[in-house]
């Protein structure tokens, strides 16, 4: 008996975001010792390496405005098409805009 393959939305999460979050070198702790400031602009960029605060796929490559700044966190806001999303994220997963 086969079953029947499933198609749409369930595919998983894993499987959708495999090319989007590929990283192969050895992280360092530079982004760590990065300070931001609240008003500065940062990148969001998923490291798939930390699996703690990462956040949803969609927010890949987006640029937003620091509004809060935590020992381990920091408060974005993002403009995604009409609205602008507060996003809560860890420091592995954005970079100072500009930076490469």
């Amino acid at each position: 008996m086969t079953t029947k393959k499933t198609s749409g939305r369930s595919h998983g999460f894993r499987h959708k975001s495999r090319k989007v979050m590929t990283k192969s070198a050895p992280r360092g702790v530079s982004f760590l010792l990065r300070e931001y400031q609240i008003g500065q602009q940062a990148l969001v960029i998923i490291d798939p390496r930390q699996h703690k605060g990462l956040p949803h796929r969609r927010y890949h490559g987006k640029v937003g405005r620091v509004i809060n700044v935590g020992r381990r966190s920091v408060t974005l806001h993002i403009k995604l098409g009409n609205k602008t999303k507060t996003l809560i994220t860890r420091l592995d997963h954005i970079k100072p805009f500009g930076v490469k």
